[in-house]
């Protein structure tokens, strides 16, 4: 692919903030446990990460078909 190719541009930024989100998500998880006075609506719950691992899940089960369809 071209290094101008708008697809391998696309590729390079998704890549990017997987590992951006992949940090962020890390961060949370090591980071120590809140103090009593934060109101658990301040805090993300658990089901809310599940969910968006399950679309992107999804979404990248979708690129992948795409992928196989065009031969890649």
């Amino acid at each position: 692919m071209a290094e101008d190719d708008i697809t391998l541009r696309a590729a390079e930024r998704l890549e990017a903030a997987v590992e951006r989100l992949i940090l962020a998500l890390e961060e949370r998880l090591t980071a120590p446990a809140p103090p009593a006075s934060v109101a658990p609506a301040e805090t993300v719950p658990r089901a809310e990460v599940e969910a968006l691992a399950r679309r992107l899940d999804e979404t990248l089960a979708r690129l992948r078909a795409a992928l196989d369809a065009g031969g890649g």
